[in-house]
């Protein structure tokens, strides 16, 4: 709705009396003003306002809003927002946000992050990172890295390396190295 409606109608409501329900009809529009709640309704639209709340409703199409609370869902959407706090899901797809930390969900997917802290996992894959400390696992394969230090696994390797120390082992092979010297081992 726009131009001279919209006018002509908030023109009306704010010359009513407040404490008298006042139910009228402006070209085929429906409204309804009592004490403060203000009523709309048109072609499948319905519009409410009390003290703060407002609701909205359109063919599938939800809204609502009240003291910093705000709430829309529409054909599998859905979203929510208080405070800092997010949330949205749609189809299988799930995110949220509050205070530094955001989550996210999707067909198998798992995404997280919080203060320096960010961590995925995806079809057997699985990564963490904090402060440094690097993790990934991945069918059999195991990494992790941290201040220098540096480990690998993977199907009977296993790999280890630290401020010059480096080791490792593989059916029945071991290797070490550090500061010039070497040594090797073969069963």
């Amino acid at each position: 709705m726009t131009g001279s409606l919209d006018e002509s109608i908030s023109c009306f409501l704010r010359r009513v009396d407040p404490w008298v329900l006042v139910p009228i009809a402006f070209r085929g529009l429906p409204v309804l003003t009592f004490r403060g709640l203000q009523v709309l309704a048109i072609r499948g639209l319905h519009v409410l306002a009390l003290r703060g709340l407002h609701v909205l409703t359109f063919r599938g199409l939800h809204a609502l809003a009240f003291r910093g609370l705000y709430v829309l869902t529409f054909r599998g959407l859905h979203v929510l927002a208080i405070r800092g706090l997010h949330v949205l899901t749609f189809r299988g797809l799930h995110a949220l946000t509050f205070r530094g930390l955001h989550v996210l969900t999707f067909r198998g997917l798992h995404v997280l992050a919080f203060i320096g802290l960010h961590a995925f996992t995806f079809r057997g894959l699985h990564a963490l990172a904090f402060r440094g400390l690097h993790v990934l696992t991945f069918r059999g394969l195991h990494t992790l890295t941290f201040r220098g230090l540096d480990v690998l696994a993977f199907r009977g390797l296993h790999a280890f390396a630290f401020r010059g120390l480096h080791v490792l082992a593989f059916r029945g092979l071991h290797a070490l190295a550090f500061k010039g010297l070497y040594a090797l081992a073969f069963k």
